[in-house]
């Protein structure tokens, strides 16, 4: 598979197992000789090990671990936005800040901030936002600083 590819679902019990393990605190004789043995699992070159569940088994046991505790964590939008938004939303954010210390603004943040740019954007979050909608929402800034006569650095 190419990095960029998805992950199949055996692929993905793996991964949550492997996390599921760690944010429980489980150590490894644990996890292998009491944990994936209930479910099945069977000696590989001497050591338990989950790839030899039945994909149906494995489910099972990342469910059990979600049963103890364990809860899933999908990553932030920060983290999957792509990278070309980034700027665009620090230059935002830079630019309500300014105008926010020129008491232009009464609230500094980023709930604000992602308010107002709900109402130009009609998206509920910065991250879902199109190029063009994020360059509207800098455009209605400088305008906004503009005729408060409040000067933004580049």
């Amino acid at each position: 598979m190419s990095p960029k590819s998805k992950k199949s679902p055996r692929a993905k019990c793996y991964t949550l197992l492997a996390v599921g393990k760690k944010q429980l605190g489980w150590d490894d004789d644990f996890y292998r000789d009491v944990f994936l043995v209930k479910f099945g699992a069977t000696k590989v070159n001497g050591r338990v090990s989950a790839s030899t569940l039945e994909f149906g088994k494995l489910h099972e046991a990342v469910e059990a671990m979600k049963r103890s505790g364990f809860k899933p964590v999908k990553k932030n939008a920060a983290s999957r936005m792509s990278d070309w938004r980034v700027p665009r939303i620090k230059k935002i954010t830079a630019m309500w800040f300014a105008l926010h210390k020129a008491e232009v603004i009464n609230n500094p943040s980023e709930v604000a901030m992602q308010r107002w740019c709900a109402s130009i954007t009609k998206k509920a979050k910065l991250e879902w936002a199109t190029a063009a909608d994020l360059n509207h929402c800098i455009e209605a800034l400088k305008s906004w600083a503009h005729r408060e006569h409040v000067k933004l650095e580049h």
